[in-house]
């Protein structure tokens, strides 16, 4: 009989069981290794993630408070330069209204006693002449649109405060040498004024005597 066909001892046996057991503990030692690697990765293998989402929350954060600052910053300019207009609004208009004051002080207006029932004050005053374009000798032109109806309007104007685009012109006549007299009022008719005015030569026509009036004449 040949030796490929003897059959195994005893002692080929139990070396085979020897090998198979060594293996099975190699495969097993492996396995738990392998286990071991994965509950590692599981639990400690994401620390850098947190670390660094902790971090993009902080950045994230210090962004806002930044904007937050920023947008203060912004609001408070914002609230300063509003306030630097309403200082500056605030003195122009006292400054407009310290002008009004200074320039009706500049007037010498007295007060003057009246007969007449229809006139609630009268009062005389040193105003300036208006201007005029007009030159050389004068003679008064009563014609609508003349420079001398033009002259006497924005005198009147700036004696009684009706302005030159508000007012009714109800009477304008010759008061004598180089003098007329007119009665005007608003349109709305609230206020009513009969007055007084001298040419000057070179210089345009001058309000002499103002008389506030409760109602429209009958010239």
């Amino acid at each position: 009989m040949s030796e490929n066909n003897q059959k195994p001892t005893r002692q080929d046996l139990h070396r085979n069981h020897k090998s198979n057991n060594l293996l099975v503990i190699l495969g097993i030692i492996a396995a738990a290794f392998l286990g071991l690697v994965l509950l590692y990765n599981i639990f400690y293998g994401n620390d850098e993630e947190p670390s660094v989402a902790a971090g993009n929350q902080t950045n994230s954060q210090s962004m806002i408070i930044t904007e937050s600052d920023d947008s203060s910053k912004t609001s408070s300019s914002a609230e300063e330069s509003s306030s630097e207009d309403k200082d500056e609004d605030s003195a122009k208009e006292e400054s407009k209204e310290e002008k009004d004051e200074e320039s009706d002080e500049d007037t010498d207006t007295e007060e003057v006693p009246s007969s007449d029932e229809n006139v609630t004050k009268a009062y005389t005053g040193d105003w300036e002449p208006i201007g005029t374009t007009q030159t050389g000798e004068h003679v008064t032109d009563y014609s609508d649109g003349s420079a001398d109806r033009n002259e006497i309007k924005q005198a009147i104007a700036a004696v009684t405060g009706i302005s030159a685009d508000n007012m009714i012109e109800w009477w304008i006549g010759n008061a004598g040498d180089q003098q007329v007299t007119a009665t005007v009022s608003d349109t709305q008719k609230k206020t009513i004024a009969r007055v007084q005015l001298n040419w000057v030569d070179d210089e345009g026509w001058q309000v002499t005597f103002v008389e506030e009036l409760n109602e429209i004449p009958n010239n």
